[in-house]
């Protein structure tokens, strides 16, 4: 893979196929993980476009993960996504809640909602940069939960602005990212998800 990372990751219509029906293998949410979703202000629609949040099994290893069946062994329960880029669908990403664990399946993907590091919302200045997967989904998945850190500095050099979730965050960012040339990067200003409150969906 090129050291642009996913952004510029090329794969078949085959391979690209297998992502997606690999990843409709995972169950629907049930109605009580939704209602978990709803306490934290996450509504059911952003569950579901432009691809739905999946639960599947997992076997994580290190920054990668199977899928239990694949594995033979039981796993460990965990929200899947399937990740969207400028190439269609190019990875699956799994989600621990409990321990906030973000992985990947075949190492393709740098975030959740990378498609818009290359296509930003014209609508908006700046792009929002959540730790976890929940605040992302509360936004409506507008910005992106960065799952590979190591592609950040090449992925995110060019961005203008970056949106951190709070000072902790912002000072995270800027061990991470190349202060000249790199993105300027500064707080947001709502009300954000407190760490705390992932309880509530932790399966």
């Amino acid at each position: 893979m090129s050291v642009n990372g996913a952004a510029s990751c090329k794969l078949s219509p085959n391979h690209q196929r297998m992502i997606r029906l690999a990843h409709l293998q995972g169950r629907s949410l049930t109605q009580r993980e939704i209602d978990r979703f709803a306490k934290l202000k996450i509504s059911a629609p952003n569950l579901g476009v432009p691809w739905p949040v999946l639960a599947d099994r997992v076997v994580f290893e290190r920054k990668f993960f199977v899928f239990a069946d694949d594995a033979d062994e039981t796993g460990e329960l965990a929200f899947t996504f399937a990740v969207i880029s400028n190439a269609g669908f190019i990875d699956i990403v799994a989600w621990h809640p409990t321990t906030d664990r973000l992985a990947t399946w075949f190492g393709h993907a740098f975030a959740l909602g990378e498609r818009q590091v290359h296509h930003p919302n014209p609508l908006f200045s700046g792009l929002p940069v959540f730790r976890s997967p929940i605040g992302w989904l509360r936004n409506g998945r507008r910005g992106i939960v960065i799952v590979r850190d190591n592609f950040a500095r090449t992925v995110l050099a060019r961005v203008p602005l970056l949106i951190a979730e709070d000072e902790e965050h912002q000072r995270d960012l800027e061990k991470v990212l190349p202060v000249n040339p790199g993105p300027r990067i500064i707080v947001s200003q709502k009300v954000l998800i407190r760490p705390e409150t992932v309880e509530a969906v932790r399966t």
